[in-house]
């Protein structure tokens, strides 16, 4: 008994966690359509190649932007669903000044159909420079080091986080058919692309339901009436032996 409803909460809660992916790029197939650039460019991702987990790594190129622009993703005819999470890899390229007083920062901002889900200043040169974003377990994947693009400096280096790894992306709440994501480092401080840079790579979008209370009650029933139906069987099945 207690195991089948162990197993009808666990049911339940996979319903839960179901999810489907409505976009998914690595961009080393060009451009994808519902991805508006901007400024941004496909570049070759140099020195981050490799870096990331099994099946998720920065490789040949990814979507390069300077600080200031903005990076606009619109998925249409989204399934029916509750929330919606973003995931990719995120490269910090060259002098981005964290927090600062002057220059003023450099802050990564993602909306959700214009509101703010995420933002929080990236700093990769001086070791004094006030970083606000604190990586949560997994998701940071190289911290000051040079991995390419030569910024105008021995002190400027690069960072690589997996921002998928974030919960604070994941399981947002959402259920219009139309889901619109930006992506850009803003702040006073913002720099020209030969000082200063981010990009994205394996960006993918999912969906998942969340059943309502009764679905999860009635799958809970149905296996326990699956159990006593067994059951009864069973001491049948005793009785005539």
């Amino acid at each position: 008994m207690k195991c089948l409803l162990a197993l009808a909460l666990l049911t339940g809660f996979h319903m839960a966690q179901a999810q489907t992916t409505v976009f998914s790029t690595d961009f080393d197939s060009g451009m994808a359509a519902p991805l508006n650039p901007g400024t941004a460019t496909l570049t070759g991702v140099q020195g981050f190649s490799g870096l990331g987990s099994v099946g998720n790594t920065f490789g040949g190129q990814f979507l390069r932007s300077a600080t200031g622009n903005v990076v606009t993703l619109t998925l249409n005819d989204l399934p029916t669903h509750t929330q919606i999470s973003v995931d990719f890899l995120l490269a910090a390229i060259d002098s981005l000044d964290g927090t600062g007083t002057f220059p003023s920062g450099d802050f990564l901002k993602i909306t959700l159909d214009g509101a703010t889900i995420f933002r929080e200043s990236f700093a990769n040169a001086l070791p004094s420079q006030i970083q606000s974003y604190v990586p949560a377990a997994g998701v940071e994947l190289a911290r000051h080091v040079d991995l390419g693009f030569g910024g105008p400096g021995s002190y400027y280096t690069d960072s690589a986080y997996h921002l998928g790894a974030d919960p604070a992306l994941h399981h947002l709440a959402h259920t219009g058919a139309v889901a619109t994501f930006t992506f850009q480092i803003e702040g006073e401080g913002i720099q020209s692309l030969d000082d200063e840079s981010w990009a994205m790579d394996n960006l993918r979008v999912s969906v998942s339901a969340v059943p309502e209370p009764e679905v999860v009650w009635l799958t809970g029933a149905g296996l326990l009436a699956l159990w006593a139906h067994r059951s009864r069987q069973n001491r049948q099945n005793r009785l005539l032996a």
